[in-house]
């Protein structure tokens, strides 16, 4: 994996958990000892094994206790049959006990032929005993059967909320099953409890989700204080049975650094380390929350003209939070999409450096999917890496040739021209959102077939050589492990992939079905899973539960404003005077704001008192012209707002110093 072309060796030796020789079979029989095994290949081919450029680990604590139901090819989902089979064959293998809850995870209705989709009648016919819970594959909505429902707080006198989904069963108010957006929240804050001795079992089983895909080191994006505390405490127990890196969220570094000083940074202990910070400036294209410099054809998600996206941050704000990084003197991951992100990313770097390049740097890009030509100019002058997410030509390239045009959506991820410029890209699959197959991932990038069957940007297509370098020595590379990882080497370490066929020399089209025979890191097996099992962890504290949920941590914890109902007072300088006045809650990471007759919603941020919204969506509904004009009055407003203050049972928001907006609590 080092060189440019392909090199092969007839034979590797392993030592004490490192590669000791890599050459000829014969020159290495002559290491051959009495208690020397030898492993013979028979066809199939060995690699190293494979670094995961980004993805969520922290969610495979919970999806490895859980139901795979993502649709073909990457899973069996194909209909609402087929994910009921699999949820039955998932409850008997388990042995699920009636009463307990069972999961799915990676429902996609798009794919479900003749329009049919799950339903709660489905689930409840195939388990009237059991609370069903399949999650779909956005992350933001769940289909539920009637007892998973009543588990949840859901019935025919629940109220759909702003922002959210319950769908109703035809002629009637009861929820058929489907709850999205903001709907979805009970179903996400009800973590259940978990003990030490559940902490380590759901972290090797996780890790065997990584394992069984030829993985032998995991990577934790965006991770808050509660999360490093599990990933530390299953480490420290001695848990762990592949290298796992976290990369701490910006808004959660001041609060981590109390509990893991920087000086213990980049340093593995017990197979984790913190490997920098992760910055996210944009959202997503699908979602049509990624920032680009022309607007999006099909407008705004909700329904806004000349919508272009925004940052998650203002510009400042990124500008200080890349050179804080900077001063850290650790590496950046930084998460952006759209161009004109990108563009505000390069002009936070620019700031941040203030003109001296003399100082190496580690920065990785993370999707970077809609970089244009005129912005690789500066990756490379200022050795900048990409991590692209070429999976999207796949599973996502119709809804951006809708959503962004032809030009746009053909140049997705720019691998080819990325490595044609100099650069050595990462691949990454960010599951849980794709599937965590390196095989469909090295896939995507050498053929870049849509699900309709498209060839996407055929000019971008790169060799099944350098897809696997950007899932080997590069991402070794992005992780500063180049001196141990990545490559088959004398004196790195034996983590070693093996296929059933090589991934140079079958069809490209069939290097999706390629399969992972076996994982090895540091010499030993770990997928198949040894017979005898992985060494016991003694558990400590046994008697301890407590709970964390991965999918709502507030991105900046625990604040004043939080989990209390403010009602406006003060507009722009005027006294409400109103029968029913606007309400505002900041909570889990958004703001929700109650109108006369619409609803608002942004994600937010609450650091420092300073205020971080991104686009500010609204309800469509129409009533009092003079309400209304008000309402689009607060919405404009509400997206220039960068402090808050909190004091005593008073609130005010402020856009630039002034004070445009004042509520109080009564509770």
């Amino acid at each position: 994996m080092e060189g440019d072309s392909p090199k092969y060796a007839e034979a590797v030796a392993v030592k004490n958990g490192k590669i000791v020789f890599v050459g000829k079979k014969a020159d290495a029989e002559k290491l051959k000892g009495d208690s020397t095994k030898m492993n013979d290949l028979k066809g199939k081919t060995m690699l190293p094994g494979f670094l995961d450029a980004h993805s969520h680990y922290i969610n495979s604590l919970l999806v490895a206790n859980q139901c795979m139901l993502y649709a073909p090819p990457s899973g069996p989902a194909k209909d609402v049959e087929s994910i009921i089979a699999e949820l039955k064959k998932f409850a008997g293998e388990r042995k699920v006990p009636k009463g307990e809850l069972i999961i799915g995870y990676g429902y996609d209705e798009n794919v479900m032929p003749g329009g049919k989709l799950l339903n709660r009648d489905d689930l409840d016919a195939a388990f009237p005993d059991n609370p069903v819970r399949v999650d779909h594959v956005s992350m933001h909505g769940c289909v539920l059967n009637s007892l998973a429902l009543k588990k949840y707080g859901f019935s025919s006198e629940t109220k759909t909320p702003p922002g959210g989904i319950i769908v109703r069963k035809p002629g009637t108010n009861e929820p058929y099953g489907l709850i999205m957006e903001t709907a979805f929240l009970p179903v996400m804050e009800k973590s259940e409890s978990m003990t030490p001795a559940q902490e380590i079992e759901w972290t090797r089983a996780g890790q065997m989700l990584y394992a069984q895909a030829g993985i032998t080191t995991a990577h934790e994006g965006a991770t808050h204080l509660p999360q490093l505390q599990t990933i530390k405490q299953a480490s420290d127990a001695g848990s762990n049975i592949i290298d796992v890196i976290a990369y701490p969220f910006i808004t959660d570094v001041e609060n981590i650094l109390k509990e893991f000083p920087l000086a213990s940074w980049g340093k593995y202990n017990n197979g984790f380390k913190i490997g920098g910070v992760k910055i996210t400036i944009d959202g997503s294209p699908q979602g049509k929350t990624a920032y680009f410099s022309s607007p999006y054809l099909t407008g705004g998600p909700g329904g806004e003209k000349n919508w272009k996206g925004e940052l998650t941050f203002p510009q400042d704000m990124v500008n200080q939070m890349v050179k804080k990084v900077f001063e850290m003197n650790v590496p950046l991951n930084l998460h952006c999409n759209g161009d004109a992100s990108i563009d505000a990313f390069l002009t936070a770097y620019e700031y941040a450096r203030n003109g001296d390049l003399s100082k190496p740097w580690n920065v990785t890009t993370i999707h970077s999917q809609f970089m244009r030509k005129d912005q690789m100019a500066k990756f490379v002058k200022y050795n900048i890496r990409p991590s692209f997410y070429t999976l999207h030509t796949y599973y996502f390239y119709e809804a951006h040739l809708n959503n962004r045009g032809f030009g746009q959506a053909n140049y997705i991820s720019p691998v080819r021209d990325a490595i044609d410029n100099g650069m050595k890209p990462t691949n990454h699959t960010d599951f849980v959102v794709a599937p965590l197959d390196q095989m469909m991932m090295l896939w995507s990038a050498v053929n870049r077939i849509s699900r309709a069957g498209v060839r996407v940007g055929p000019d971008q297509i790169i060799k099944p050589y350098e897809g696997l370098q950007c899932m080997t020595i590069n991402v070794a590379k992005q992780y500063e492990e180049e001196n141990s990882k990545g490559s088959l080497k004398e004196g790195k370490l034996a983590d070693l992939v093996i296929l059933d066929k090589n991934p140079l020399k079958v069809d490209p089209m069939e290097i999706k079905n390629i399969k992972v025979v076996e994982t090895i890191k540091e010499g030993s097996t770990i997928f198949p899973a040894p017979a005898g099992g992985f060494k016991p962890v003694k558990v400590s504290d046994a008697a301890k539960t407590y709970s964390w949920t991965a999918h709502v941590c507030d991105m900046a914890g625990i604040n004043q404003a939080a989990n209390k109902v403010w009602t406006l007072t003060t507009f722009n300088g005027n006294q409400i005077d109103m029968q029913k006045a606007p309400t505002m809650k900041f909570e889990k990471g958004k703001l929700y704001l109650f109108g006369s007759i619409n609803s608002m919603t942004a994600n937010c941020a609450l650091v420092d008192n300073s205020v971080i919204l991104d686009s500010v969506v609204s309800t469509k509904k129409t009533g009092d012209p003079i309400v209304m004009e008000f309402e689009s009055s607060i919405k404009k407003t509400l997206a220039t707002v960068d402090e808050f203050n909190v004091s005593g049972n008073e609130l005010t928001l402020s856009s630039k110093g002034t004070v445009v907006a004042k509520f109080r609590s009564g509770q």
